[in-house]
């Protein structure tokens, strides 16, 4: 019997720079998307991208875009994905957390 791959619940929370427009910030978070499907993920849930003041200037930006994708993957995925957010021009932070999937 052949065993179904593991795969893991995750989210991504990005923080673009917010000097681009609109149309680069889309290409951004579709760019996230791919590399997430590449991986081996789904994507299950992605906020509406929202411009927010940053607690301190980070690369000499005081706000910038927040974006929070939500997405199931094998779990190598995320080390991938940290590695292609990290080389990002426009990305000035992210955080991937393991989300725990409610059993009920």
């Amino acid at each position: 019997m052949l065993k179904a791959p593991v795969k893991n619940l995750y989210e991504v929370l990005v923080v673009i720079k917010p000097n681009i427009n609109d149309n680069d910030l889309d290409k951004n978070i579709t760019q996230i998307e791919s590399s997430i499907k590449n991986y081996g993920g789904t994507i299950v849930k992605i906020d509406e991208p929202m411009r927010k003041r940053l607690a301190h200037k980070i690369n000499g930006f005081k706000e910038g875009f927040y974006v929070s994708i939500l997405f199931n993957s094998p779990p190598e995925a995320p080390n991938l994905l940290k590695r292609s957010l990290s080389i990002s021009d426009d990305v000035i932070r992210h955080v991937i957390i393991k989300k725990e999937i409610p059993t009920s």
